[in-house]
């Protein structure tokens, strides 16, 4: 998408304003329009019982139309330059979830009696609040992601690509375009089995249909508030969808997340000018290493579990043993840890597992059938080498690759 371009909701917006403006005054001629035109309008618009945010909005985008028509000469003066909003104190127009919040959520119908409305998109409606939860994206960001901005980088994991590449994509602005790591519970959950199940579809979630503004978040969000009123309770009407989000930067903040990164998580533009510098993305490895210290305190989803969670799963020591049919076998940390059994770890298309060695069982994770039976039986060709492979390596000799599954 051409960002140089203003996109037609903006477009959209700004004419609604001018058509309100004009009928307030009456037709009046473009060149006999004054301050005490504009300062009468933003009156109107506040009697009309419209927010001071709301109202600072149209009179910015009005102080643009005659910005312009100064500039052409079509005006000698700007007459909405000197005008000002009176803002008076209100409450915050969104706050996060708490704790039983979130409980209440993710123990409603749609997690546990499988409730799958087409107002929310169906699968859409399951996966769109954990996104939101483990990324602080916006709904528009998440709604119209495809199964290919799901990603993975060796190393160290997967992440969601968030852009304005696809022709339907909008984003708020430039620093949106980011990268977020897919937090282990999104794992544990089954998200990346998920994503691995419409890979056909092209959109992650095939279901959700565009509202007239062409948003693939609006049906949703509309759905989103009416369940949380009327299924959950939650009447405080400032907690909505993006709430979430609001909940993401409090939790940041809670387990010490450093401001700049949890900024390029979130997409916030950055106040600072050194964070303009460098390249267009932030490095992969300080943002998945604020994901991991991520970490919603007083919330259970084991219920939600689709395998043993991957914060159990022993990690691999990092040097690669072996690869076949698109496994990748490495053993598991033996550093610091002198009484664990000699056991590898398995990673296959965001599959992760470790098995014991001495009696090829599955100790911890997921795997898919058909890849599981070639590792386990790629350890019971080599289980002899595998043993004397984990002692060299405990002993601090080099681990030394075995040969593949042929």
């Amino acid at each position: 998408m051409n960002t140089a371009i203003r996109r037609e909701t903006t477009v959209d917006d700004y004419r609604k304003v001018f058509v309100s403006f004009a009928r307030f005054v009456q037709g009046k001629e473009l060149a006999s329009i004054a301050r005490v035109d504009v300062l009468g309008f933003r009156d109107f618009l506040a009697t009309r019982g419209q927010s001071p945010t709301t109202v600072s909005r149209k009179i910015g985008i009005l102080k643009t139309l005659f910005r312009v028509a100064r500039d052409y000469e079509l005006l000698k003066a700007n007459p909405a330059e000197q005008v000002r909003t009176v803002y008076t104190p209100r409450q915050k127009s969104r706050v996060a979830f708490s704790p039983e919040d979130l409980s209440r959520i993710f123990n409603s119908p749609i997690y546990t009696d499988n409730y799958r409305p087409v107002a929310g998109g169906k699968e859409a409606c399951y996966w769109l609040p954990l996104l939101a939860l483990f990324t602080g994206a916006r709904v528009e960001e998440l709604a119209q992601l495809l199964v290919d901005d799901i990603r993975p980088v060796e190393g160290l994991g997967w992440y969601i690509n968030i852009s304005d590449e696809a022709e339907h994509s909008q984003l708020k602005n430039a620093a949106s375009r980011r990268r977020i790591p897919i937090h282990r519970t999104l794992v544990d959950c089954g998200f990346l089995n998920y994503a691995q199940s419409v890979r056909d579809s092209r959109f992650l979630f095939p279901e959700l249909k565009p509202n007239p503004r062409q948003k693939l978040g609006g049906y949703f969000s509309t759905f989103f508030s009416g369940y949380l009123r009327k299924r959950i309770c939650i009447t405080d009407t400032r907690k909505v969808f993006h709430s979430f989000r609001h909940t993401f930067k409090d939790i940041c903040r809670r387990v010490g997340i450093d401001e700049a990164v949890h900024d390029a998580l979130t997409g916030h533009t950055a106040p600072h000018a050194g964070r303009r510098y460098g390249n267009e993305h932030y490095p992969l490895e300080p943002l998945f290493a604020a994901i991991e210290q991520f970490e919603v305190q007083g919330l259970d989803l084991s219920h939600l579990y689709t395998a043993t969670p991957s914060s159990h799963i022993p990690k691999p020591d990092g040097k690669m043993i072996s690869a076949y049919y698109g496994i990748v076998i490495a053993f598991c940390q033996t550093r610091g840890n002198a009484r664990m059994p000699p056991c590898i770890h398995a990673r296959c298309h965001g599959s992760e597992a470790s098995f014991s060695i001495p009696d090829n069982t599955l100790l911890s994770g997921t795997f898919p059938f058909a890849k599981q039976v070639l590792v386990q039986a790629w350890i019971e060709i080599h289980r002899e080498e595998l043993i004397a492979n984990w002692e060299n390596g405990k002993s601090g000799g080099d681990f030394f690759r075995i040969d593949p599954l042929r």
